[in-house]
């Protein structure tokens, strides 16, 4: 499924426990889709910042909250979801901000 590297890679995800993440051991957090394996979006990152080398790809599967809709009172689903943590080689670095 050789996909564009920006329609694998979503965007970052950037919170506190991704900072802990990044501080510590070099892991970089993105939302991806969620039909991409650890493969294609290895290649999407080294596609995407070209100085850097991917060492590991940890891949999650979240399923879409149930939300209520004010205005009807009926049940709605927000959208499944995927989330990678990249672990970069030591020294290499993505300016996200």
């Amino acid at each position: 499924m050789s996909l564009d590297p920006h329609f694998i890679i979503q965007r970052p995800l950037i919170t506190e426990e991704s900072q802990i993440q990044l501080s510590k051991g070099g892991q970089y957090t993105f939302r991806v889709n969620p039909k991409a394996n650890k493969v294609e979006i290895r290649e999407a990152v080294e596609a995407l910042f070209p100085n850097v080398k991917v060492v590991r790809v940890n891949t999650m599967n979240y399923d879409g909250k149930m939300r209520r809709q004010f205005t009807s009172r009926t049940a709605g689903r927000r959208s499944h979801w995927k989330k990678a943590i990249v672990t970069l080689r030591p020294g290499d670095k993505i300016e996200l901000i």
